[in-house]
């Protein structure tokens, strides 16, 4: 029995692909591993887009909208592999307390900043998985399969404070200290107000009567709890819903996407745009549309070959 054949595990598979065309923005039912290499690349996941650098890995659960934006003139290498979540279910029969799909499922995406050592290791599990990946010998296959849990594993260790944290706040954890869940809830509240307002005008006074504070202490620990003020989060957040216009709708001008996302000035608008990314907003738009013009879908390797 080919246990290759038998149990398929992944549905796509790229080791160190360097080619610049990529595919459009899509979902699909498989999760996802995604590692970046070298380059120059920005990603989307749903409404977040997040500047790679060379070791970031991302985890996704396929169904959000993803896609890597790039230059088409510029290097990119990238290994990616969306696999089949049941088949590792198969080949994972433990009981015991910690399961190696656990980050897909509780943190759904995510990037992984990896440096040093552990951007080393993961690195040479890559290199480990390439090396038996295409081999039909049910021994070889076992070791591929060693390298894949051991990837999975090391993400898991990755990802064990966020996890952890997100049970904490759930309320299945141990109960934290009091005073710091009130600040933790205030601010979700504030993050919350701006993700589901930002097209509206939104003040410190018209914040300060949603929440019941003074706008000075809710300015004090949202910036103790975020590292950033409330009117800086506004800003780049409302930035980032602008660069996924530009991304996701081509016909969109800088006219249009300025009041879509809630700025009342064209001037100010582009100034925070050239601050917080680096181009103007015509220049981004010019950067990322082409590549929308043109999606290429890339072969699937078949198993086997």
């Amino acid at each position: 029995m080919n246990l290759k054949r038998q149990y398929p595990l992944f549905n796509e598979y790229y080791y160190e692909w360097g080619t610049p065309f990529v595919k459009s923005f899509h979902t699909h039912p498989q999760y996802e591993i995604y590692y970046f290499h070298k380059g120059d690349c920005e990603y989307l996941i749903g409404n977040e887009i997040f500047e790679l650098e060379p070791g970031d890995a991302i985890i996704m659960n396929g169904m959000t909208l993803h896609g890597p934006i790039v230059d088409r003139d510029s290097e990119y290498v990238r290994s990616m592999f969306s696999f089949y979540p049941e088949i590792v279910r198969i080949f994972y029969q433990s009981q015991g307390p910690l399961h190696p799909l656990r980050p897909f499922e509780e943190l759904k995406n995510r990037r992984i900043r990896l440096r040093g050592e552990r951007k080393a290791e993961f690195e040479e599990l890559l290199a480990r998985m390439h090396k038996y990946y295409y081999s039909q010998n049910n021994v070889e296959f076992n070791r591929f399969l060693l390298a894949f849990f051991d990837m999975l594993w090391l993400i898991y260790s990755e990802c064990q404070e966020a996890m952890d944290e997100l049970e904490r706040r759930s309320g299945k954890g141990e109960a934290g200290a009091g005073h710091r869940d009130d600040k933790e809830r205030n601010v979700q509240a504030i993050i919350s107000i701006i993700e589901h307002r930002y097209r509206e005008p939104i003040t410190l006074e018209s914040l300060e009567k949603s929440v019941y504070m003074s706008k000075h202490h809710l300015s004090r620990i949202f910036r103790e709890l975020t590292g950033a003020s409330i009117i800086d989060y506004l800003f780049k957040f409302r930035i980032n819903q602008a660069k996924i216009l530009f991304i996701l709708n081509r016909d969109c001008t800088v006219s249009d996407v300025y009041r879509e996302v809630g700025f009342q000035s064209l001037s100010h608008f582009s100034r925070l745009f050239k601050k917080f990314v680096g181009l103007s907003p015509e220049q981004y738009r010019k950067k990322v549309q082409p590549f929308l013009l043109e999606p290429f879908t890339l072969p699937v390797p078949a198993l086997g070959k």
